[in-house]
């Protein structure tokens, strides 16, 4: 029976029954496209976090040590970025069959790959110990209507209480007694022993401590950083993995642990300038990619022979699916500059923004944010102005994830009806870039969205973004 003569209900049973017997494979396309996420979200949201405001950083002293160089790119890259990656594809190819076997290269790419590894996977098992530590040991949550804020140097939980004199303002704190121990709402009101509960906020204070390392050789290097415990925790998980991955037989898995973090690291390192830039760039990838897939055996021979983790990995049916990491870093750096245009778009609605706005969030994510988000998430309107910034619209990031979505279901669909191999930024490049000024057109923001534009700069320097034409 012909798919327009069948009734909606004969239509639903039938499309019912034939994802029931192509459910391994739905389910190993479900398991890419969310791999494919993670990172992407992730990284998005490493880089860009609401800008503190002065006084409400309680090491300002030290706020220098965080700034981290980002590279910025520009049209140009849009010409070189291609040009590059078909050097670097075509002299792989050659090396490769001058070789006849790639044993020695796929060696020599498996020591670079694994350096990387230690700190791409370090640095992802970092901050998601940042994260863990701070929805475990928030600095405040909220029951009843009321903020509970957890205070280490008096290690109490205090609630602000309205003041004697002006009973209007609630500028006094005062101590929970109930409330000895440093977790949040029903964990709060455990009662431990003494001896337990001084060590429980002992950890708590050790999770949060950093110690600030420097180093200086004169005319040569002068550098600082500041570590606190899960750098160095993260460090040797980054070293764990990649130990455990050369030495059982490069499992799936972990190919795609070292492949996330790979993206993540990526994701935080570099993003154009503007959407223009990202339009450029993404353009100019998307026309490499056709031609070194379609047209040439370079593609396809590199990414058969060598085995190095440059893309994600997922099993099932039919040899299982596999995405290249460029499919993810690419589109990523625009959903990421996305999600900063939504946080400008925000201070702008709330009259905060101005023609040159300094956003020292830039220099490091504060991921103490997510516990606290998460634990005064039913009383969001009591939140402090710092905490409600972080839970700003996210209308362009989005957009920006469904139509990379979108690309990924119909390149997924195309490889399964042609049963050959796809460049996915085909889809994806046009997926997002839609996604995004359709977007812009849709809400009448294109003006802004066209002039927006983020400047990185070296080490040491304030990382500013501004709208362009706006300035003075």
């Amino acid at each position: 029976m012909s798919a327009i003569t069948m009734t909606p209900q004969a239509l639903i049973t039938e499309w019912a029954y034939f994802l029931w017997q192509e459910r391994g494979m739905a389910q190993m396309y479900t398991h890419l496209v969310l791999a494919a996420l993670f990172p992407t979200s992730a990284g998005a949201h490493a880089w860009t976090s609401p800008r503190t405001r002065e006084g409400d950083d309680e090491d300002s002293e030290d706020e220098e040590l965080e700034v981290e160089q980002h590279l910025g790119l520009t049209p140009s890259d849009a010409i070189m970025f291609p040009i590059l990656a078909g050097f670097t594809l075509s002299g792989l190819y050659f090396l490769i069959k001058w070789l006849k076997d790639p044993a020695l290269l796929n060696q020599i790419l498996g020591y670079y790959f694994s350096t990387l590894g230690v700190f791409g996977v370090g640095k992802l098992a970092t901050d998601a110990l940042n994260v863990t530590t701070s929805v475990v040991f928030p600095n405040m949550w909220s029951a009843k209507g009321q903020i509970y804020h957890i205070n280490q140097t008096l290690s109490a939980q205090l609630i602000e209480s309205p003041s004697p004199s002006r009973p209007e303002t609630k500028i006094h704190r005062r101590f929970v007694e109930a409330k000895t121990n440093p977790f949040p709402s029903i964990f709060s009101s455990i009662r431990f022993p003494a001896r337990t509960t001084k060590r429980i906020w002992a950890i708590r204070a050790l999770l949060n401590q950093h110690w600030v390392f420097r180093g200086y050789i004169h005319g040569i290097l002068s550098a600082k950083s500041r570590v606190r415990l899960n750098d160095a925790l993260g460090f040797l998980i980054g070293v764990t993995c990649i130990a455990l991955y050369n030495m059982n037989g490069k499992p799936w898995y972990l190919t795609n642990l070292m492949g996330f973090g790979f993206c993540y690291g990526s994701l935080q390192l570099m993003s154009p300038t503007t959407f223009w830039t990202g339009s450029l760039v993404m353009g100019g990838l998307f026309i490499y990619d056709i031609i070194m897939v379609f047209y040439t055996p370079l593609m396809i021979t590199v990414a058969t022979t060598l085995d190095a983790p440059m893309m994600l990995v997922v099993p099932g049916p039919d040899r299982g699916s596999m995405l290249g990491l460029g499919d993810i870093v690419l589109p990523g750096i625009m959903i990421g500059l996305a999600l900063r245009f939504d946080l400008y778009l925000h201070y702008l609605r709330k009259g905060q923004a101005s023609s040159d706005i300094a956003l020292p969030s830039y220099k490091k994510p504060t991921a103490s944010q997510t516990g606290d988000l998460f634990w005064t998430a039913r009383h969001a309107a009591l939140r402090p102005a710092a905490l409600a910034d972080a839970a700003f619209r996210k209308t362009y990031f989005h957009a920006a994830l469904v139509g990379y979505v979108a690309g990924m279901a119909v390149t997924l669909s195309v490889l399964n009806i042609w049963n050959h191999a796809q460049p996915a930024l085909l889809y994806l490049v046009p997926g997002v870039l839609i996604a995004l000024w359709g977007t812009a057109m849709r809400f009448g923001e294109r003006e802004d969205f066209v002039m927006y534009f983020t400047l990185s700069t070296p080490k040491g320097e304030d990382v500013r973004e501004r709208v362009v034409g706006k300035s003075d």
